[in-house]
C-alpha cells in the first residue's frame, strides 16, 4: 500500500513541476501595439498576436494562423479580403 501511495504522489508532483514549466516559457507580448515585439527582443523571438494571449514564440511554419508577416518564417502572411487572420505561406 505504501509503494502505491509514494508512487501516486510522485507522479502528481513530476506532473505538477512540469505544468510550471510550459507555463513559464510563455511570455506575454502586444502589450505596445506600436511595437508588439518589444517583449520578445531578448529571446530573438516574434509576438503572436493571433494566440489569445498575444506570446512569444519562435517564427511560425506554413500553415499556421497569423496576423502579420514577419511572424512566419517565410515573412508572408496571406489573408483573405477583410479578414483579421491569415495563413502563412
Amino acid at each position: 500500500m505504501f509503494k502505491k501511495s509514494f508512487l501516486f504522489a510522485a507522479i502528481i508532483a513530476s506532473m505538477f513541476a512540469m505544468a510550471q514549466v510550459s507555463f513559464a516559457a510563455d511570455v506575454k507580448c502586444g502589450a505596445n501595439k506600436a511595437e508588439p515585439d518589444a517583449e520578445c527582443a531578448a529571446t530573438k523571438m516574434v509576438c503572436i498576436l493571433a494566440m489569445d494571449p498575444p506570446v512569444c514564440k519562435a517564427p511560425l511554419a506554413q500553415g499556421a494562423a497569423c496576423k502579420r508577416d514577419k511572424v512566419c518564417a517565410s515573412n508572408k502572411c496571406e489573408k483573405a479580403a477583410g479578414q483579421e487572420k491569415g495563413v502563412c505561406k
